[in-house]
């Protein structure tokens, strides 16, 4: 695979609102999804677009925009295609990328089977060359009967909905641990209007947002009813065991973490005085990250320029996230030479060990602010493949 998939959505000019979990893109009455090769009946020149249990039963936030794109395609009228990629193994729940074919399929129509599985049928093959001159005429047949899925199983919320109330969701979630108090499912679902569906996606990309940051991992605040617990989902998707434990540590975080902007906390806002003993807190911790750091044996020259990338970074890798300072390295940019005097923070980056080197090496392209990685090494690092770079954080 000589490119991301992102990278292939980007070219033919439909960019994925997330590069992430977006299982297809929209734009101009065009449509591109993603599917699968081990999905693909190709004597029957069909391929599965959604089945009924991934319907019920995932929690990705890709899945609402893939109701939507195929309520648009079961209308008519509409220019559709798929990408069909390999899977690295076809058996996970959650699959990643090892290939897939460089070119786009023409939809033509969508059918239903008995058991709930959507198939997109499809008549021609196209370059991706060929891909705007041909949207411009193809149209897909519109479906006979209502759109099939249960209005109960839409979520009434689109992705970027969704998105939209993230930031609102972690401020009151952060007013309640400045207060010291768990909420419960129900009471976030009526505060934010969330269905279940979209709960549990929420949830996770909250979840996964403190982890990236290096933060307690909030949503362990949520728990039910009956056991004040959090849900077995809590576990099985941050490997922590013992969420009482997490709620301590929001509880200690957010009491000496500066104030954010909160839409509606459940007790107001956390007092100065301990906004105040946050930043010390805080002062003192990036110190004694930044001499960790430092205390890495490196050329002498290069003391000024470390230290510049390593705060202009705030100590953490700009494609992993990681926050180990004895496992990063500031890195020139292509094109910045130290022995020239290139040793400002503006002529670095701030990258894990082992992607500086498939950096220096010609493994790793950051040129267009996203990571791409050379086929040599993808199977290892497909996970940050496609993911953009930070510039500062």
């Amino acid at each position: 695979m000589a490119k991301s998939i992102n990278r292939f959505f980007e070219e033919i000019g439909m960019h994925l609102y997330n590069g992430r979990w977006s299982w297809g893109a929209e734009k101009d009455h065009m449509i591109v999804l993603r599917t699968w090769a081990d999905q693909c009946n190709v004597r029957e020149r069909r391929v599965a677009v959604l089945h009924q249990r991934t319907l019920v039963e995932s929690a990705s936030a890709g899945l609402d925009e893939r109701v939507q794109h195929l309520k648009a395609i079961w209308g008519g009228g509409v220019a559709a295609y798929t990408v069909i990629a390999t899977a690295v193994d076809p058996t996970l729940a959650d699959r990643s990328i090892k290939s897939y074919r460089d070119a786009l399929f023409a939809i033509d129509s969508l059918e239903v089977d008995h058991e709930g599985t959507f198939y997109a049928g499809y008549s021609r093959v196209l370059d991706p060359r060929d891909f705007r001159s041909d949207a411009v005429k193809h149209r897909t047949t519109p479906s006979s009967g209502p759109f099939p899925i249960d209005k109960q199983l839409e979520s009434g919320l689109s992705s970027a909905t969704v998105r939209e109330k993230l930031p609102h969701m972690r401020e009151w979630l952060i007013g309640a641990a400045r207060s010291r108090t768990p909420v419960r499912y129900a009471e976030l679902m009526q505060r934010f209007d969330l269905r279940y569906e979209t709960l549990f996606t929420s949830l996770k990309q909250l979840g996964l947002a403190c982890v990236v940051a290096n933060e307690p991992v909030i949503i362990a605040l949520v728990v039910d009813k009956d056991t004040g617990r959090c849900s077995k989902g809590f576990k099985e998707v941050f490997g922590i065991t013992d969420d009482e434990a997490e709620r301590k540590r929001c509880y200690a975080y957010w009491s000496f973490t500066q104030s954010e902007t909160v839409l509606a906390t459940p007790q107001g806002k956390a007092n100065e005085e301990a906004a105040q003993r946050a930043g010390e807190v805080d002062d003192r911790e990036q110190e004694d990250r930044v001499a960790r750091f430092m205390s890495v044996e490196i050329r002498q020259q290069q003391s000024a320029f470390r230290r510049a990338v390593f705060l202009a970074f705030r100590g953490r890798c700009a494609i992993s996230g990681c926050d180990v300072p004895e496992a990063l390295e500031a890195a020139h940019f292509r094109g910045r030479d130290w022995r020239e005097g290139h040793n400002q923070a503006a002529d670095g980056i701030l990258l894990r060990r082992d992607l500086h080197t498939l950096y220096d090496r010609g493994l790793l392209d950051l040129s267009d602010g996203i990571a791409h990685f050379s086929p040599r090494v993808l199977h290892h690092y497909v996970h940050l493949d496609g993911l953009d770079v930070a510039t500062r954080f």
